[in-house]
């Protein structure tokens, strides 16, 4: 019994922690695994949108842009004070969103404890940040405010092109890339729901131990359905299994849970 009330709470725990609010139904199926959320430590280095050096590069520089057009502009109308409440309330909220970009983007490949625990509580209330689909929409938007902040107010029309051009390039291809990534997983996922239509079912593909799917192990699914080889790379699996998570990190490993959320009819998928 002390077992089972442990198991009990477990799992009560790792629901309360999830952020979809349709989870309350048991996987098809199968049980949930006892796979908990690691946090970031680690996961930060090697694994979600931030793996790849180039990636941060160029997400840090979009936060430096931003950064920087809200405090040049709040300095700016400091000096120059005119009662417009809407322009001020926009150049401090581009002024937080620049200040919580370079937290989130700093480009650390291995990142302090501090640091992680600031990202893990900002990635809590911001998920869609962990999703190149999410990154590429909220790029664009600050494009919108850059491009306002500074051509439409005249402080600098030169930087305001500039540093809107680059948010929009920057945007555009997030969401490329994102499209990219989640039409070729919905490939899988159309299959194996027509697989599960015509009498079968995904159990043969999860391990007997029920604990998941490792990246290696999904790998082999995701060939096995395509028949395909190497169709995603060693990156676009982290990308992957970074948004089937419920939570806004990953360890690594796709649950029973997770998959049978995925392999439902339904909209799809946005890595």
């Amino acid at each position: 019994l002390k077992h089972l009330g442990r198991g009990k709470a477990e799992k009560s725990g790792l629901r309360a922690r999830m952020f979809r609010g349709d989870m309350n139904q048991e996987p098809l199926g199968g049980g949930l695994g006892d796979v908990a959320g690691q946090g970031l430590v680690g996961g930060q280095a090697v694994a979600g949108i931030e793996k790849t050096m180039k990636w941060k590069l160029f997400f840090f520089a979009g936060a430096c842009i931003v950064l920087t057009t809200g405090v040049t502009t709040v300095i700016f109308w400091i000096f120059h004070f005119t009662w417009a409440p809407a322009t001020c309330m926009s150049e401090i909220f581009l002024l937080v969103f620049g200040l919580l970009m370079i937290v989130l983007d700093f480009p650390i490949p291995n990142p302090p404890p501090q640091l992680v625990s600031v990202r893990d509580n900002c990635y809590k209330f911001l998920m869609f940040m962990t999703r190149f689909s999410g990154r590429g929409m909220w790029y664009l938007f600050l494009a919108t405010m850059v491009f306002g902040s500074l051509w439409d107010t005249n402080i600098s029309w030169f930087f305001g092109a500039t540093f809107s051009l680059y948010l929009v390039l920057l945007g555009s291809a997030a969401l490329v890339k994102g499209y990219l990534v989640s039409s070729q997983l919905d490939k899988v996922r159309i299959a194996l729901l027509r697989e599960r239509d015509t009498g079968g079912n995904i159990d043969h593909y999860v391990p007997a131990s029920g604990q998941g799917l490792t990246k290696a192990q999904f790998k082999v699914v995701l060939e096995n359905v395509t028949g395909e080889k190497n169709s995603f790379s060693d990156d676009d699996l982290d990308y992957v299994i970074n948004a089937l998570s419920f939570l806004p990190s990953s360890d690594g490993v796709v649950t029973r849970q997770e998959l049978d959320y995925w392999v439902r009819p339904g909209p799809m998928l946005m890595v």
